[in-house]
């Protein structure tokens, strides 16, 4: 029996550093409204990002992710007619982390996305960002983020506009 319980003790000793890494990989979940600007007038639709990421080192992440736009409207001149505009970004960032102390965190990030499946060349598909993030407890975070998310194309013109967007989102560790 205390063979059996020594053994107990030494495997459980020998477990307990491998709980305490952190975890490296993530998933993010960001809502925000959009902004949309350029010529002519546009509505501002709300949009959703499902993202994944990987934690290269304790201040620089990897992050991929998903953003469905809503649909929007826009009337660009000469016309006085309306378009619909709708918009899927497929993203790669790298994150940047700031510590502020041991709970909250500045980042900043830039990448590259993809927009309804065309990669319009740079400076149309840069992303980048900044903002804050607050660690509730060590698997969760909430985070409120700026983004510029590069340039839409109007459907049946050459107009582009420039989109911005300001989110709130939590990321989970796991």
């Amino acid at each position: 029996m205390k063979k059996l319980f020594a053994t107990a003790v030494l495997c459980a000793a020998a477990g307990t550093p491998a709980l305490a890494q952190p975890s490296v990989y993530y998933g993010a979940v960001d809502y925000g409204t959009i902004n949309m600007s350029g010529p002519g007038s546009y509505s501002s639709p709300d949009a959703l990002t499902a993202s994944v990421g990987y934690v290269y080192q304790p201040n620089l992440r990897f992050e991929g992710g998903l953003t469905l736009v809503g649909s929007a409207t826009a009337t660009t001149p000469p016309s006085t007619a309306r378009v619909s505009v709708s918009q899927t970004i497929v993203s790669a960032v790298a994150v940047g982390l700031l510590p502020i102390n041991r709970d909250f965190s500045l980042f900043g990030k830039a990448g590259v996305g993809v927009h309804n499946g065309e990669i319009n060349g740079l400076p149309d598909d840069l992303v980048l960002g900044f903002g804050g993030e607050f660690q509730i407890n060590p698997t969760v975070s909430a985070r409120a983020q700026y983004e510029i998310l590069g340039k839409a194309k109007i459907p049946n013109s050459n107009d582009k506009a420039d989109m911005t967007r300001l989110s709130i989102g939590a990321v989970v560790n796991f």
